[in-house]
């Protein structure tokens, strides 16, 4: 029986996401989502007090997974000092061909997967009415990485496995190709003619920055 629980309320969460990244938050009801599941709208009021909180348990679990992610590769911000030394010497330590991996898995593992491209793409129609989605959105994709970033680029330029340039102005030259070949590609499905370009153009980027900025240590 719980696992029939477990079961409903996830495939709640999914069929809800794939319609709000169509359609948008206000354009679904919650008759909508009830009717794609195949349940009673009972069936939802048991795990979710409105359709607003199942908006909200998409954008905690799309949290976790990032935090459950980046912190994996070593790309997670934290204030802790030691925590982000010992990502620039994880960074600092990799070869060309280690660096371009990791790289690309940010694309490959984590932000091309489907249920994570809807995620953005339901996040890119809120944003533009509801001010929360904004600065969810200029957070996530804009201050937490430039700040990771910067932050790591610094550590490496003193480290010396950098060029000595200033670590906003690498953290702004690495990054922003990067997001502009990510909003390229949201409104497309994975396979499609967009997306295989911009994940080329993203790897060639990557090994253009590594070859202009990295130094052996």
């Amino acid at each position: 029986m719980r696992g029939e629980i477990i079961d409903t309320k996830q495939r709640i969460l999914e069929t809800a996401l794939d319609m709000f990244s169509k359609r948008g938050f206000t354009a679904v009801s919650v008759r909508d989502i009830c009717y794609a599941v195949g349940v009673k709208e009972s069936a939802l009021y048991k795990h979710f007090s409105n359709k607003q909180a199942v908006f909200d348990a998409l954008v905690d679990d799309y949290a976790k997974i990032s935090d459950t992610f980046m912190g994996g590769i070593g790309a997670l911000y934290s204030e802790d000092v030691s925590v982000m030394a010992a990502s620039a010497e994880q960074y600092a330590a990799m070869d060309d061909e280690e660096f371009l991996r990791i790289g690309g898995s940010v694309f490959t593992d984590f932000l091309m997967k489907p249920e994570i491209m809807k995620f953005w793409r339901m996040i890119s129609i809120e944003r533009c009415s509801d001010p929360a989605m904004a600065a969810f959105f200029h957070e996530q994709l804009f201050e937490a990485p430039m700040q990771f970033q910067k932050l790591l680029f610094g550590m490496l330029v003193r480290k010396g496995a950098m060029r000595d340039v200033d670590p906003a102005l690498l953290a702004l030259e690495f990054y922003s190709p990067l997001l502009m070949l990510y909003t390229w590609m949201l409104p497309f499905e994975p396979g499609d003619e967009v997306f295989n370009t911009s994940l080329l153009l993203a790897q060639q980027h990557m090994a253009h920055f590594r070859k202009t900025y990295a130094r052996e240590i």
